[in-house]
C-alpha cells in the first residue's frame, strides 16, 4: 500500500484507503487480529464490476485471435493457391523458367522464386539438369 502512495508506514493513510475505496464502489476492507495485536490481517475485495471487465476483455482477446486466425488462413489458402498453380504448369511445361512460369500463371517473379524455394524444400518439385537446358520434375 505504501509503494503505491495509499498508505503511510504510521497508518496514517486509513482514511484515504477507506476514501478510495468507497468512491471506487468497492466493499469495505475487513480487519482481522488477534486478542495481543501480535498480526493484522486486511483483506480489500475486489469491486464486483471488475470481473464484468475481465469477461469483456475475454471476449475480445477471443475476437482478436479469431481475426488474426482468419487471416492467417486466408494467406495460407492463398500460398497454396499460387503453389498449385505453379506445380500445373511446371506439369504442362516442365522447361519453362522462373521469368516464363510468372508470366503464365499471373504471379510476381519474386513470388514465384520465393514459392519455388518453398516446394523444392518440401520436396514437391526438383531442379533436373543445368539452368539453361535442364528441367523442372514434380516430386509425387
Amino acid at each position: 500500500m505504501k509503494e503505491i502512495d495509499l498508505s503511510e508506514k504510521q497508518s496514517t493513510g486509513i482514511k484515504k484507503i477507506l476514501r478510495d475505496l468507497e468512491q471506487n464502489g468497492s466493499p469495505p476492507p475487513e480487519f482481522k487480529t488477534d486478542s495481543e495485536r501480535h498480526y493484522l490481517i486486511v483483506t480489500i475485495r475486489q469491486h464486483e464490476g471488475f470481473e464484468a471487465v475481465e469477461q469483456i476483455n475475454e471476449q475480445l482477446n477471443e475476437q482478436i485471435n479469431e481475426q488474426i486466425n482468419e487471416q492467417l488462413n486466408e494467406q495460407l489458402n492463398e500460398q497454396l493457391k499460387r503453389q498449385a498453380n505453379i506445380v500445373m504448369a511446371l506439369k504442362k511445361t516442365p522447361e519453362m523458367s522462373l521469368e516464363q512460369l510468372a508470366l503464365a500463371t499471373d504471379i510476381s517473379y519474386a513470388t514465384v522464386r520465393r514459392e519455388m524455394e518453398v516446394l523444392r524444400a518440401e520436396g514437391v518439385i526438383k531442379r533436373v539438369g543445368s539452368k539453361k537446358s535442364g528441367h523442372w520434375e514434380i516430386v509425387e
